[in-house]
C-alpha cells in the first residue's frame, strides 16, 4: 500500500471548495483518497474529522470539529457531509461519568452549527479527545487480520510498537471515547490507536500527515501479513449454469419467505478458495471481520451444501431453515444478556456455495453489490487471519449489540425508503429503444424494478441507456434480435447474469407489414410478421416460462399486441393475423400458468407514434380511412392522441396486477370495433 496523495489534485480541491475554507477542503480530499481503497473502508465505513475555526451568528469565532455524516460515503462526500459541532461541548461531554447513546447523540445534534446537518458519527467523542488537527479512521482488512485472533492485542502491540495505543474490543460511542480518555492519561499522544477487531485510528496537524500515517500503519500490517503464506485451493472455473440454477433457487425461496431479491456473485479467488475449504462452513460462521460490517451482511452467511441427488432448491431451503433457526436462538440468547429487542427477519444477505463461491443479495442491485463487496473482502481477510493464527473475531453477544444498538437501528430506519411493489423485481423488455419500451423500461425502473433492456439496433440501445442513466446499475443493456432461434434463451441468460433471474418479461418488440394476402408479396409479409410478431414472441415467452417455473415464485408474461388482433383492417392483414394468433399464445399461457402462478397478460395500443408506425404508413393508414394524419391519431373515442407513456402505465399496471391473468387490457383512446370480446 502506497500513498496517493498528489499536490496538484490537492490544490484543486482548494480551489473547488474555496468557499468552505483550506482545512475542509483538505479534509475533503484525504476522504476522497480512503474512500477509494476498499481495503481501507466499505460502502459507508469508517470516519474522518478535521478540527478549525468556523463563524457563528452569535458568538463569532468558534472552535469546531468537521466530522463524517451519517449516511455519507468517504469516497463521495462533500464538504457538507461535515457537520459542525461545537468543540468545547463535545469534549465537556466527555467529562460525564455516564451518557446514554441517545443522550450522546441529543448533545451532539443540539450543539451543532448548522440544524439541517446530518447526525454527526457515534465516533465524533474519540475524534473530538485527539488533540491533533486531522483525525482519520479505517477498518483496513490488514489490519482486521492481524487483530481478529485469539491474541490480536499482543501482535498489534509487537508490530507497532509502544507508541502505538492498542485496546481490546468494545463498542463504539461514549464507551469507547472514556476507555481511550483514560489511557491518553498514560499514553499523551500515541503514534496511532488499534481497536482490536474493529479498525484503526490516525491522526496530525495536516490532512496528508494524518493519511500517510494511516498508509504507513496498514502497510506495515500487510508486510507482516505477507510473511505467512496463504496456499492457494486448485478450483475449476465456477460453472454459470450452476450459479443461475443456485441463484435462481435462491430468489425462489427467499420470496417464499417475504424478500424479494437481486443477486450478485463474488468474482474474486478468495471467495472461491474460501468455499471450497473443509472448515468453510465453521469458519464463516465465526462472525464479521469488524462489527460494522454485520448492519449489511447479518452475523454469517447461510451454507449451501449439496446432499446426493439433492436439487438445488431443496439444498437453499435446508440452508435457509437451518440459518433462521440458528439466527433465532442467537437473538434470544442477546436478549437474554442485553433486554428486550425487536427481532429482525431471520434471513441471510449472503450464501456460500462450495464450488461457485458467494452469492449475495438484495432488495436492489445496489444492495446486493454491497454486501458483495464486503464478502469478497470478509473472504479474504479470513484467509488472511487463518494464514498467521486463527480467525477469532467479536462474541456472538457483541454481535448481536451491534446489530441490534439502538443508534444503528435508528439509521437503519431513517434511510430506509417505502418499499413498492417492483422492488427486487427483475422485468426484461423487448425493443426496449423504441419509443413504447423505452418509456415502459422507464416506468418500471421508477416504481423500483431492475430492467434489462433488448434491441437490435446498438445505437438506438446505446441513446436508450444513456436517457435510462439516472437509474443507474438497475438497468442493462442487450443487443438481441427477438427473431433469432436463441434470442429466449440470450434474454434470459443476461437477466440471469446481471440480476439473478427475471419475474417480468415485456414482450414488446414487433413489426407492421401490410399486403394483401392473396398476394405473393402479401404472404411473404405475412412469414416475415408471424415470425416476429408470433414465434419470437412464444420463443421469448417459453424461455421466461421455463425460468419462472424453476425460480418457483411465480412470474408474469406481458405481450404488446394491437387493436388488429380484434379488429382487423383491410390491407392489413400480415400484422393482423399476426397479432391474432400472439393474442391466443397469451391466452394459452395464462391457462397453463396458473398453477404456478403465472399470469400472462397483454395491452392492445393503437394509433402511437413509434418507429413502427413510420410516416409512410401513418399516411397509408389515414389515406384508408380518408383522414388527415393528424385526424388519424386522435380518431378515438376519446378524441386524444395515445402516447408511448400511456402503454407503458398499462404494463406497469398489470405487471403489479397480482389477481389478473388472460387480460387484454386496451390503451387505444376507445376504439369500440376493438372492445374486447
Amino acid at each position: 500500500m502506497t500513498s496517493r496523495y498528489d499536490e496538484r489534485e490537492a490544490k484543486r480541491y482548494l480551489a473547488r471548495h474555496a468557499a468552505w475554507g483550506e482545512a475542509l477542503a483538505l479534509r475533503v480530499y484525504t476522504s476522497h483518497l480512503i474512500g477509494a481503497d476498499p481495503s481501507l473502508v466499505l460502502h459507508g465505513g469508517g470516519n474522518t474529522s478535521v478540527k478549525a475555526v468556523a463563524r457563528d451568528a452569535v458568538d463569532g469565532e468558534v472552535e469546531a470539529l468537521y466530522i463524517k455524516g451519517s449516511g455519507w460515503d468517504l469516497a463521495s462526500i462533500e464538504p457538507q457531509g461535515f457537520p459542525a459541532l461545537r468543540l468545547a461541548h463535545v469534549r465537556r461531554m466527555l467529562q460525564c461519568e455516564r451518557l446514554s447513546d441517545e443522550e450522546m447523540v441529543n448533545q451532539q445534534r443540539t450543539h451543532l452549527l448548522d440544524y439541517r446537518s446530518p447526525n454527526p458519527s457515534v465516533e465524533a467523542l474519540l475524534h473530538a479527545l485527539l488533540p491533533e488537527r486531522y483525525v482519520d479512521h479505517t477498518h483496513a482488512d490488514a489490519v482486521l487480520a492481524l487483530t481478529d485472533q485469539p491474541d490480536g492485542v499482543e501482535r498489534a502491540r509487537a508490530l507497532f510498537g509502544p507508541q502505538a495505543l492498542v485496546l481490546d474490543y468494545c463498542m463504539a460511542g461514549f464507551v469507547l471515547a472514556k476507555r481511550v480518555q483514560s489511557r491518553l492519561r498514560e499514553h499523551p499522544r500515541p503514534s496511532l490507536i488499534i481497536l482490536a477487531k474493529h479498525g484503526i485510528f490516525t491522526a496530525g496537524e495536516s490532512a496528508r500527515l494524518s493519511y500517510e500515517r494511516m498508509i504507513e500503519a496498514v502497510e506495515a500490517a500487510e508486510h507482516e501479513l505477507a510473511r505467512a503464506r496463504v496456499f492457494p485451493i486448485e478450483a475449476p472455473v465456477p460453472s454459470g449454469v450452476q450459479r443461475r440454477d443456485v441463484a435462481l433457487s435462491l430468489r425462489g425461496a427467499l420470496a417464499e419467505r417475504g424478500m424479494r431479491v437481486v443477486t450478485a456473485w463474488c468474482e474474486g479467488d478468495e471467495a472461491l478458495a474460501l468455499s471450497l475449504r473443509e472448515d468453510a462452513a465453521e469458519l464463516c460462521s465465526r462472525g464479521p471481520i469488524t462489527p460494522d460490517h454485520v448492519l449489511r451482511t447479518r452475523p454469517w452467511p447461510a451454507l449451501l451444501t449439496p446432499r446426493e441427488n439433492e436439487s438445488p432448491r431443496a439444498t437453499v431451503d435446508r440452508a435457509l431453515d437451518a440459518y433462521a433457526s440458528r439466527y433465532r436462538s442467537y437473538v434470544e440468547a442477546g436478549v437474554a444478556h442485553l433486554g428486550r429487542r425487536t427481532p429482525l427477519d431471520a434471513l441471510p444477505r449472503a450464501a456460500v456455495a462450495p464450488g461457485l463461491g458467494i452469492c449475495a443479495w438484495g432488495s436492489t442491485k445496489s444492495e446486493a453489490l454491497a454486501v458483495r463487496d464486503i464478502a469478497e473482502h470478509t473472504a479474504r481477510t479470513i484467509l488472511r487471519a487463518e494464514a498467521i493464527g486463527r480467525y477469532e473475531p467479536i462474541s456472538p453477544l457483541e454481535i448481536f449489540e451491534m446489530e441490534y444498538w439502538t443508534l444503528e437501528q435508528d439509521k437503519l430506519r431513517r434511510t430506509a425508503r417505502a418499499r413498492t411493489a417492483l422492488d427486487g423485481r427483475i422485468a426484461a423488455v423487448t425493443g426496449g429503444a423504441g419509443s413504447i419500451g423505452l418509456a415502459t423500461a422507464m416506468e418500471l425502473a421508477r416504481h423500483g424494478a431492475h430492467v434489462l433492456i433488448a434491441d437490435r439496433d446498438a445505437d438506438a440501445l446505446e441513446r436508450a441507456r444513456e436517457q435510462l442513466a439516472p437509474y443507474r446499475e438497475r438497468i442493462v443493456p442487450l443487443l438481441c434480435d427477438v427473431s433469432a432461434a436463441d434470442a429466449g434463451e440470450a434474454l434470459v441468460n443476461g437477466c440471469c447474469d446481471a440480476f439473478g433471474g427475471i419475474d417480468i418479461l415485456v414482450s414488446n418488440a414487433g413489426i407492421a407489414p401490410s399486403g394483401l394476402l392473396h398476394t405473393a408479396e402479401g404472404e411473404a409479409a405475412l412469414a416475415r410478421s408471424l415470425e416476429v410478431n408470433f414465434y419470437a414472441h412464444q420463443r421469448l415467452a417459453r424461455a421466461a416460462f421455463e425460468t419462472f417455473v424453476a425460480q418457483g415464485c411465480g412470474g408474469t408474461l406481458l405481450f404488446n399486441l394491437s387493436k388488429q388482433a380484434f379488429a382487423q383492417s383491410a390491407g392489413f392483414g400480415p400484422y393482423g393475423v399476426a397479432k391474432t394468433a400472439a393474442l391466443a399464445l397469451m391466452r394459452q399461457y395464462a391457462l397453463d400458468g396458473g398453477r404456478y402462478g403465472i399470469r400472462a397478460n397483454a395491452v392492445n395500443a393503437d394509433r402511437i407514434r413509434t418507429g413502427l408506425f413510420t410516416p409512410e404508413l401513418a399516411a397509408s393508414r389515414a389515406a384508408t380511412h380518408g383522414i388527415s394524419v393528424e385526424e388519424y391519431f386522435a380518431d378515438n373515442l376519446l378524441h386524444r392522441e395515445v402516447q408511448a407513456g400511456d402503454v407503458a402505465q398499462a404494463f406497469h399496471y398489470l405487471a403489479t396486477a397480482e389477481s389478473t391473468t388472460g387480460c387484454v387490457l386496451t390503451v387505444d383512446g376507445g376504439a369500440a370495433a376493438a372492445f374486447p370480446r
